[in-house]
């Protein structure tokens, strides 16, 4: 079975893909809203999993005593082709509409964009491409084969923060939290403690957490869990892996994803201390070969680091292209990392 369907609450059902690398579907959700429904995220919108997913869909909808008909809407916490690969299909299947992130927009509707927020022009001159890899083609056969428009014959609705929907007995609100996304919304109804939160938090996976320069880099991305760790969420439903219960566990998860990030950047800083590093040194303690090989937009993260440090003045590039660092600045930031792991185990 490709898709595993895990009721959530009476009224809540999580799908979740099977299969672990990429491409891999993001967890898509059915929340009943009445006699009606509305899906969160959208998975990929190639075969087998779009029609797994829309499959589980229709079952799960039954037991609801509902059909395809009943699903009014897709509502996507941003968009990011595992995320809303599978949107238009499932829009033209049941003739709901679609509500996206309005910074979303720009590439979901064109594939230049596409690649552009995924994989900057600046990471890929740093990096070596498999021979006659085309990353937009890439996304349009494994994930996403049709482009947002108004030509897709379905009707788009633009969200952003502060914007709320009731979906039965939930209240959700608009949270952006970018970083991962530039226009990241984490959905959540704060009175009953639940949320959806797409790609903010860690899960298990190749990747993740990810968060490219273009999409607010390391400080949007700390800002934005910051943000998210203080609220008051009891049942937090993630864009991959299971749905975590108790507000310590979730709290703990921000934590450790916040702890993930800082980690990133201490071995980057150890690297260059040790002698000036060239971008692919960096690159390589972010993250192994195979990840990058198998996902080479994961060096965005190496180089989202890399700019944060150049915005703080502890690392620059020199003219040869090896980067090198500020080592009492760099000592400094160091010694702060270490003070925060030792606030959070006492």
């Amino acid at each position: 079975m490709l898709i595993e369907t895990i009721r959530i609450e009476d009224d809540l059902i999580q799908f979740r893909t099977n299969r672990r690398g990429w491409p891999s579907s993001c967890n898509v959700y059915l929340v009943r809203d009445g006699s009606r429904a509305v899906l969160v995220d959208a998975g990929l919108g190639v075969d087998p999993d779009l029609h797994a997913l829309f499959d589980a869909v229709v079952a799960a909808l039954g037991t609801w005593n509902q059909g395809p008909g009943d699903l009014h809407t897709i509502l996507l916490t941003h968009t990011h082709t595992d995320h809303a690969g599978g949107a238009i299909q499932l829009a033209r299947k049941t003739g709901a509409r679609v509500l996206l992130p309005r910074l979303g927009w720009s590439q979901a509707s064109d594939r230049g964009w596409q690649v552009h927020h995924i994989l900057p022009d600046e990471v890929a001159r740093e990096i070596e491409l498999a021979p006659g890899f085309d990353v937009a083609e890439h996304f349009r056969r494994e994930t996403m084969p049709e482009l947002f428009g108004p030509e897709a014959g379905i009707v788009w609705e633009f969200t952003a923060d502060g914007d709320e929907i009731t979906v039965g007995r939930l209240r959700l609100k608009a949270f952006h939290m970018p970083g991962h996304d530039v226009g990241h919304l984490v959905w959540a109804d704060l009175d009953c403690g639940l949320a959806f939160t797409g790609d903010l938090l860690a899960a298990r996976g190749t990747s993740l957490p990810w968060y490219p320069p273009n999409a607010g880099g390391v400080a949007e991305y700390l800002a934005s869990l910051e943000r998210l760790g203080q609220l008051p969420l009891s049942i937090v439903c993630p864009g991959h892996h299971h749905v975590h219960r108790g507000v310590e566990v979730f709290r703990r998860l921000a934590r450790q994803t916040m702890a993930t990030v800082h980690e990133r950047g201490r071995r980057i800083l150890e690297e260059v201390l040790s002698a000036p590093a060239s971008f692919a040194q960096l690159d390589a303690r972010v993250y192994d070969a195979v990840v990058r090989e198998v996902i080479p937009w994961a060096s965005s993260v190496t180089m989202a680091h890399l700019r944060h440090f150049e915005e703080l003045g502890i690392v620059y590039r020199r003219p040869d292209a090896l980067y090198v660092v500020d080592e009492a600045l760099a000592d400094r930031h160091l010694a702060s990392l270490r003070e925060r792991e030792f606030d959070r185990a006492t």
